[in-house]
């Protein structure tokens, strides 16, 4: 992918760059702690000119899907969807800054708006690997646009955004053999499961924080005690508050569990801040309206419990709008599609914004 973009957007004439994505702690399934690299990210840049206004457009080349996922192929589904991996996740929104761009290019306003694209290897991780650079790019811009799908088919846009971390739980009990010497195991499966039921009892509906435990790994045979099990948890949250609570109680909960015969351990951290809802991202949202009315398109945003790397721009002070990308729907899903119409019709959207962006 990483090729493929590099041909295509180098293109559009800017400097095209190659950044490193850096290694973060990665706990494997039998809880061992590794460094795992991530990819490169590409960074292409139109050069800058005193009084130009500068915009950051990001994206991502990298899915959810393994290598070794059934789900590979693209196909077309009557006239008007495209169902493949990350077609809407975001390859389609990849087409619409090209073409976004190469619009503006050939526009009497060029020469007034710099921009740099920014795609990085690792955003479905978390951009664990690219939130340095991320933050670099954000503090030299005046706006961020970044080309997540649309919330909705419909096309709706995300606003507010809670922000997120990234936790593993890591058992460690003693291993035996079931039949001869059951009594002298310690099963770290079972002693993790019950620490996760606990977890999951940090749910509250009325609460803006979730815990999903969405990964659980133990054992490698029937006949043996299991010395090994790892939980790794997803946690959402929308306030300080929120983050505060849920360190303490995760704290409280391992302090509960560790036992003279199993140790538990916690890796990771919140890597997302929210994203709220400036009166400077909101005032892009107003402009993003008025442009959207010269094209016969309704513009509405609403909050959103996702996380992006809009979150990671907003967090440097950026005014960023993160859902321009394609229409589509079932992201993260075998079903996952794109509305082939919304290449061109996002693509006028971006345009026309960075247009009036270079004006005001």
């Amino acid at each position: 992918m990483y090729r493929i973009l590099h041909q295509h957007f180098s293109q559009l004439g800017g400097k095209a760059e190659s950044l490193p994505g850096e290694s973060y702690d990665f706990v494997t399934n039998t809880g061992t702690i590794i460094q795992q690299k991530t990819g490169n990210l590409l960074k292409i840049s139109k050069p800058f000119s005193p009084g130009m206004k500068k915009v950051l457009l990001c994206g991502h080349m990298d899915t959810v899907f393994a290598p070794s996922d059934p789900f590979q192929t693209v196909r077309q589904i009557g006239q008007d969807q495209l169902n493949g991996p990350g077609v809407a996740d975001m390859k389609g929104g990849l087409l619409v800054i090209y073409y976004a761009l190469l619009a503006l290019e050939q526009s009497p306003f060029a020469d007034k708006i710099a921009w740099q694209i920014l795609i990085n290897a690792d955003e479905e991780i978390g951009s664990l690997g690219s939130a340095k650079q991320l933050s670099m790019a954000a503090a030299q811009a005046d706006f961020g646009l970044v080309y997540e799908p649309s919330m909705t088919p419909e096309g709706c846009f995300a606003g507010q955004r809670k922000g997120s971390g990234k936790f593993s739980i890591i058992v460690t009990g003693k291993q035996a053999h079931a039949g001869r010497a059951f009594y002298e195991g310690r099963n770290a499966i079972c002693h993790l499961a019950a620490m996760v039921s606990d977890i999951h009892r940090l749910n509250d509906p009325t609460s803006t924080l979730t815990v999903n435990v969405g990964v659980f790994h133990g054992g490698q045979a029937l006949n043996v005690v299991p010395d090994k099990a790892v939980a790794k948890l997803d946690v959402r949250y929308q306030t300080e508050a929120d983050q505060v609570n849920f360190s303490n109680q995760l704290s409280e909960l391992v302090e509960r569990h560790q036992h003279e015969d199993y140790q538990v351990d916690v890796v990771g951290g919140f890597s997302r801040p929210t994203k709220p809802l400036t009166p400077e991202t909101e005032n892009l949202f107003f402009l993003l309206q008025e442009v959207g009315e010269c094209l016969d398109q309704k513009i509405e945003w609403r909050p959103s419990g996702g996380c992006c790397d809009g979150n990671n721009l907003s967090a440097k002070g950026l005014p960023v709008i993160d859902t321009l990308g394609v229409r589509g729907g079932k992201i993260h899903s075998s079903e996952e599609f794109m509305y082939l119409d919304s290449i061109i019709e996002r693509s006028q959207l971006s345009a026309l914004l960075l247009m009036r962006l270079a004006q005001e």
